[in-house]
């Protein structure tokens, strides 16, 4: 992951652990899900079906649908509608479409 571009304000969280991609991360409790990757480096959160350009959050209120990524198994979450919990899993590339898979 990069060095993050955003920094979180709020020091007092208590930091849990959610699998990103396959490996574990420590992220604040409660914290929208889109903010909470934002702050740890995370800028990526898709790539686009055409072009397969890399897709971030752009609104952060849930009306774009730039920040999807599949959470706990559920493909097209918007993840800044999303509280960080212990334990959730999050794949940021959404699985191929199904005539895509071979």
């Amino acid at each position: 992951m990069a060095a993050p571009l955003f920094r979180s304000l709020d020091g007092s969280s208590t930091l849990v652990e959610v699998i990103v991609d396959g490996q574990a991360i420590r992220l604040p409790d409660g914290l929208p899900l889109a903010a909470a990757l934002l702050t740890s480096g995370v800028s990526t959160f898709h790539r686009s079906v055409r072009a397969d350009e890399p897709r971030g959050p752009l609104c952060l209120m849930g009306s774009c649908f730039q920040c999807v990524a599949v959470v706990d198994g559920v493909v097209n979450q918007r993840t800044c509608r999303l509280k960080v919990r212990a334990g959730m899993t999050v794949e940021r590339r959404t699985p191929p479409l199904p005539d895509e898979a071979a």
